[in-house]
């Protein structure tokens, strides 16, 4: 099996540079190498924009990804809290993250890609994540790892953390015996690495120097044993943006954080994942960003932009994007059967 791993997207259509472009190339080489799943680890928007959701589930449709058998999703920081667009945002982001709905957020972002869990499995009813999945013969379980906003511990929102019930759940499912033969891997937005990497612009500098303080995913240790303990064979995040493997503790970790945007390259980067019954190999595939059209020679207004989009595939044959955002609200998985495990209570 050959899963195809990319992360932080962050596509924004009110940008000029909005990484649409980018995204859809990405897309296309993954659906033209074949992969057999595609696996994305977070921040899929940029500011948490209806209209970037509407996109990009035009943008998984037309390429054949929206079906929980070829994509698999966990949701980032920017796809709750939204980022600071401009310098002079800094210092009223912090007001605005006090101000987002975190659950409905939460809900908002699945009821746009409800295809992706049809083939999921819960501990509980109580919430999305963490979720099982089988591909292949592999076992899946993608966690939010996006901690809640506090004035004190998480005054960006870019810190993360796995919750107790998440981390309950997810132990529940590592220790059912029709998992231990089978090769498992974690779908997690936060990295487990320390940050180093260095922007070039002045404001991507400002604002890594306060991620450097901020950006951090607590109780690692805990995760880093029950991981080890499991013998988990891979873990996938996104966050830091670069497309490297690790190893720490004893674990392997890839990161696809660099898939779009990177600090040494505008080249897009895949992670190629081949599992077989003998182990897993990683490449790091690469697209020349020679064969991408730059955005600056296209006119991408807000009007034409979603035009075009609309063009290739419609949602539902609607053309307006609040209906289009109405027709999958959170309501609209009551028509899915996600099956649960049974937990013998």
């Amino acid at each position: 099996m050959k899963i195809a791993h990319i992360s932080d997207l962050h596509l924004n259509s009110k940008s000029q540079s909005s990484n649409y472009l980018r995204i859809k190339a990405i897309l296309k080489y993954i659906s033209k190498e074949q992969f057999d799943h595609l696996v994305i680890t977070g921040d899929l928007t940029d500011n948490a924009s209806t209209e970037d959701f509407v996109i990009l589930r035009n943008i998984f449709k037309r390429f054949g990804f929206l079906s929980g058998d070829k994509l698999s999703i966990v949701i980032g920081n920017h796809d709750i809290f939204g980022g600071v667009q401009k310098a002079e945002d800094i210092f009223e982001f912090p007001k605005r993250c006090s101000q987002v709905d975190y659950n409905q957020k939460i809900n908002e972002f699945i009821s746009f890609f409800p295809e992706s869990l049809e083939n999921c499995f819960y501990i509980s009813p109580n919430g999305f994540f963490p979720y099982a999945k089988i591909v292949g013969d592999v076992l899946l379980i993608g966690l939010n790892s996006n901690a809640k906003y506090s004035s004190i511990s998480n005054p960006f929102a870019s810190n993360g953390e796995i919750s107790t019930s998440q981390f309950t759940e997810m132990l529940e499912i590592l220790k059912m015996p029709e998992h231990s033969n089978r090769q498992k891997l974690i779908l997690i937005h936060h990295h487990f690495n320390k940050l180093k990497t260095e922007s070039q612009s002045s404001l991507g500098r400002i604002w890594q120097n306060i991620e450097k303080q901020t950006m951090k995913l607590k109780n690692k240790k805990r995760l880093l044993k029950l991981f080890n303990d499991y013998h988990i064979d891979l873990v996938l995040h996104g966050h830091i943006h670069q497309s490297k493997e690790y190893f720490r503790k004893g674990i392997r970790f890839l990161n696809a954080g660099g898939s779009i945007k990177n600090n040494k390259s505008k080249d897009l980067f895949i992670n190629s994942v081949k599992i077989n019954k003998t182990g897993i190999n990683i490449n790091v595939d690469q697209i020349e960003s020679s064969s991408i059209i730059p955005e600056s020679k296209i006119a991408i207004n807000k009007h034409s932009f979603i035009k075009r989009l609309n063009r290739v595939s419609s949602i539902d044959n609607k053309n307006n994007l609040l209906l289009a955002k109405q027709s999958f609200q959170v309501k609209s998985l009551e028509n899915i059967n996600f099956p649960k495990y049974k937990t013998g209570k």
